[in-house]
């Protein structure tokens, strides 16, 4: 999915399309591309809600990828769809005595999910220090989450917003490329983070949680054996 944001800088229009005509006989206006990675989501170290949790990535949330003409600044190319996977599946086994996956929101009772969560992107935007006139790129997420029951009824909507930094000085020669994506990690994280706060004290969550029977793990097998000789 391209989310396509067109904001204007100073010297106005005319001289980034000046830029972009003389930089296209050596290959076009300069394109920034980075990609988030997807091992750099620790999994949540608290005390578990006792349900058997679901989750659904949507392919648009899965393929999501923010681009933006900045003009004579360049394209950049934020690809934060495939690091979904890594972010929400760590979140919520976590966050849950359970957690499965589901191919589908309105068919998976069959999983012995008592719930199935369904994140989408709704909106992505970021700012360059040469923007904000500081040494940071920064990027912010809003996430539209929703919550299914058994019978693929949304029981609960609510908007999850993030917000991540970096500081171009932390990294050698103030590349864009690593700080960039620094920052749309850290709003990944961010977003996880305000994920365990936020879940419980959402209406529609409340009712849920408390009309849905706790799920108790079945007991592990004891290694150790009772009697014998002493």
């Amino acid at each position: 999915m391209r989310n396509d944001v067109n904001r204007s800088l100073p010297g106005g229009g005319s001289r980034s399309l000046l830029v972009c005509l003389l930089v296209a006989g050596l290959g076009g206006c300069m394109t920034t591309n980075v990609e988030v990675p997807t091992t750099q989501f620790p999994v949540p170290l608290m005390q578990q809600i006792p349900v058997r949790m679901g989750l659904f990535l949507p392919d648009e949330l899965r393929n999501y990828e923010f681009r933006q003409d900045l003009g004579d600044a360049g394209i950049f190319e934020i690809e934060i769809g495939p690091a979904q996977e890594a972010m929400f599946t760590n979140l919520l086994t976590g966050m849950f005595a359970k957690f499965v996956r589901a191919s589908d929101p309105t068919t998976y009772d069959t999983l012995g999910a008592d719930g199935v969560l369904v994140p989408r992107i709704a909106e992505m935007q970021f700012s360059t220090p040469q923007q904000t006139r500081t040494d940071y790129y920064e990027v912010w997420i809003r996430y539209d989450m929703q919550l299914y029951d058994q019978d693929g009824t949304v029981l609960a909507q609510w908007p999850l917003t993030a917000y991540g930094k970096a500081n171009t000085q932390n990294y050698l020669l103030a590349s864009t490329s690593p700080t960039l994506t620094q920052a749309a990690l850290n709003a990944c994280r961010d977003a996880m983070a305000f994920f365990t706060v936020q879940f419980q004290s959402v209406p529609g969550v409340q009712q849920w949680l408390q009309t849905t029977t706790p799920y108790q793990p079945p007991p592990t097998a004891s290694t150790n054996q009772s009697g014998g000789s002493s």
